[in-house]
């Protein structure tokens, strides 16, 4: 008889400051990614990722609309993706972009020891899963619609 791997949904946000991402340094993986985290019950991954984003950084970000979504996909949703993550199973990954303005203070909070905005030219480089870096050429390139009023 197999194990059962815990299974939790999560999202990802790359939050973007014109150009560049944010991406944190994770204290217990050890590697560079986006902020995210375990949704909470009831949430949808919308939900969860303003909140993650609140919680992890202090930022509040616009989720826009994206060129070329299909109608009914959240806004800001990038597309999805599953990863083990260590001693937590695997985890069902929502992704997503959201846009700060130029004068965005990230507040740390315990999960990361350190953080940078890093701009296309540094995305190669940086130490991280191969998805992490697919996935920030794509919140570079995504292209925000104009918000209804």
């Amino acid at each position: 008889m197999s194990e059962v791997v815990r299974r939790a949904f999560s999202v990802a946000v790359f939050v973007r400051r014109g150009q560049e991402l944010l991406v944190i340094h994770h204290l217990r993986l050890k590697t560079w990614l986006p902020i995210g985290g375990e949704m909470e019950a009831g949430e949808t991954p919308l939900e969860s990722s303003v909140r993650e984003m609140l919680e992890e950084t202090g930022l509040v970000g616009v989720f826009a609309p994206l060129e070329g979504a299909c109608e009914g996909v959240p806004p800001g949703y990038l597309g999805y993706e599953e990863h083990m993550a260590g001693s937590k199973g695997m985890h069902m990954n929502f992704v997503f972009v959201a846009d700060v303005g130029a004068g965005a203070e990230v507040t740390p909070n315990h999960e990361f020891s350190e953080y940078r905005w890093i701009s296309r030219d540094d995305v190669e480089g940086l130490s991280c899963p191969l998805n992490v870096r697919q996935y920030a050429y794509m919140a570079l390139d995504a292209v925000a619609l104009p918000q209804e009023s």
